[in-house]
């Protein structure tokens, strides 16, 4: 069976400037797997699949990195290049007999996505801190005259 995945989050490393997408799944306790894959348009980047890298390009696995990151969230780091084009990523979770996939466009440009350490480390770590920087602006406005 074909069922859609939650959430697919895509997101710049902050270091290296690599693309990072996350796609969450439910979690289940059904082996064999889970397994997950990334494609890029039709094309398989990556996969934790055993023996599925021999379908991904020497290219694609010198710029690709596909891991499940416990507990249900299978991750793709990629690394662009200059000019790269937009992609449809779609991450796909296989699940004892069936599978679940989610899709999306990226864009690989700076000004387009997030920083992922911002993002995650900052409000995973201290929520308070979304609530300040939510409320700094209000702050900022009632101070000034």
């Amino acid at each position: 069976g074909i069922y859609t995945l939650q959430i697919m989050f895509p997101c710049l490393t902050y270091l290296e400037r690599n693309v990072r997408v996350d796609c969450e799944f439910p979690p289940t306790q059904q082996p064999p797997g889970p397994y997950c894959e990334y494609r890029q348009d039709s094309r398989l980047v990556g996969s934790t699949y055993p023996n599925a890298v021999i379908y991904v390009s020497t290219e694609d696995r010198r710029r690709s990195n596909v891991s499940l990151v416990e507990p249900n969230l299978c991750r793709l780091t990629w690394a662009p290049l200059a000019d790269e084009k937009p992609y449809t990523y779609t991450c796909r979770v296989y699940q004892g007999s069936s599978w679940k996939e989610n899709s999306m466009a990226v864009h690989h440009s700076e000004w387009i996505l997030p920083i992922c350490s911002a993002i995650s480390v900052m409000f995973q770590s201290a929520p308070w801190l979304l609530s300040l920087v939510m409320s700094l602006p209000v702050a900022i406005g009632l101070l000034c005259p």
